[in-house]
């Protein structure tokens, strides 16, 4: 168990993120470690929902993690944050949302720590910093990663996905070789260091239906996904493939699977457990765990999200090994 506290970004005030938080100190192992957490957030936001939660813990305001306490929610508080409305998100509040997200992360890497991650609402924070287009995107630009992977686990089933929140009409030219070498990497590293696996068998699916069955519905496979799946081979990984998509997750025995764009994969782990799914960020200087789920503003207002996911989220970050 580490002693670095992991840094919290709730996301927007106006979704489920600071709700599922709250609750998810109602499990054991997590309050009896409020230590190894500091939320990074208005003081505001958090009193509020401890109050709509009916729920009366401690309040630390730090200003460093020197003066963290085990008996206490430990804030790093953030001015900015205007009045909002469960359920309806402000644009004006797109500025306090990326200042939480911007404190964490540079902390986390700081301090070799871990960032934790609420749920967001793209749409706003475009409106802000022009082009956001997700998390794991922003987080790669700003600390200058060569790359990093996408990387979803529900304790059951690992994915890897290689291109994320792009157009379908855009992954087949963005998938390259040496693209599919790097993200296998990434995803081989983090089956070993997160969840101890010591020689991760990876099945790498192929882009097109059946595989392309020998190239009869597409290309891609010969040309550039068994290329990297061979050399993967030689330099004595476990991969697999290329494996047809309508099979891999039924009969196909892997540790984990490397998917080739994002609704290639993310709806089968969803449907095989939607609420402990977490999103995993690997390649960053620090590791990030997320919520797999966005800020549910359709039942905000009736605080009744499940909060697993979070729950998960803060449980990784809680009993990740140090580096």
């Amino acid at each position: 168990m580490t002693s670095k506290p992991a840094y919290i970004s709730l996301g927007d005030p106006s979704g489920i993120g600071p709700e599922v938080f709250i609750k998810s100190l109602q499990s054991p192992e997590i309050y009896e470690n409020l230590s190894s957490f500091i939320v990074v957030s208005s003081e505001d936001v958090i009193k509020k929902t401890l109050k709509n939660l009916n729920q009366s813990y401690k309040i630390n305001l730090i200003l460093n993690k020197t003066d963290i306490s085990n008996e206490a929610i430990n804030i790093l508080n953030v001015d900015g944050c205007h009045d909002y409305d469960l359920g309806s998100p402000k644009e004006a509040n797109a500025k306090y949302i990326l200042d939480c997200l911007k404190k964490a992360s540079d902390l986390s890497e700081k301090n070799k720590s871990c960032l934790v991650t609420g749920p967001i609402n793209k749409k706003v924070l475009s409106s802000y910093e022009k082009k956001f287009s997700g998390h794991t995107e922003f987080l790669k630009t700003r600390f200058k990663s060569d790359e990093v992977l996408m990387f979803l686990s529900n304790g059951a089933l690992h994915l890897g996905i290689i291109t994320t929140h792009i157009p379908l009409s855009q992954v087949s030219s963005s998938i390259s070789k040496e693209l599919i070498l790097k993200k296998y990497k990434l995803l081989d590293n983090g089956l070993k260091s997160i969840f101890k696996i010591s020689k991760p068998r990876i099945g790498v699916l192929g882009l097109n239906p059946h595989a392309g069955e020998s190239g009869t519905i597409g290309t891609e496979e010969n040309e550039v996904i068994s290329p990297a799946i061979n050399e993967l081979i030689d330099n004595g990984y476990d991969a697999i493939g290329p494996v047809s998509a309508d099979t891999a997750f039924a009969a196909g025995n892997y540790d984990a699977v490397l998917s080739m764009y994002h609704d290639q994969a993310l709806p089968v782990i969803k449907t095989l457990d939607f609420n402990k799914t977490v999103n995993i960020t690997l390649g960053l200087p620090f590791l990030r765990v997320s919520v797999d789920h966005g800020t549910a503003e359709n039942i905000a207002a009736d605080y009744s999200a499940n909060n697993e996911s979070m729950l998960e989220a803060m449980r990784i970050s809680l009993n990740r090994h140090e580096t």
